[in-house]
């Protein structure tokens, strides 16, 4: 599986809101629920990000180490 495909898989899972959420924004003031869409939103995007960076990190150091076993 690419990169490709593994971040669109993972941004798939995330993009939906869990039931819980869902109660939790419904049970907020009116007035707040745009600003708690936009707050959970955020947070997964940040959390995407973070998978995406630790995962190209990873493919990063198998590729030094490859590099370095081939050097001799």
């Amino acid at each position: 599986m690419s990169l490709n495909g593994i971040v669109n898989s993972v941004a798939g899972g995330v993009r939906g809101n869990t039931a819980t959420e869902n109660q939790w924004i419904a049970n907020a003031p009116p007035e707040m629920q745009g600003q708690m869409k936009a707050q959970l939103e955020m947070q997964k995007m940040q959390e995407m990000v973070q998978l995406i960076t630790q995962m190209m990190k990873a493919m990063h150091e198998m590729s030094m180490s490859i590099i370095r076993n081939i050097g001799g």
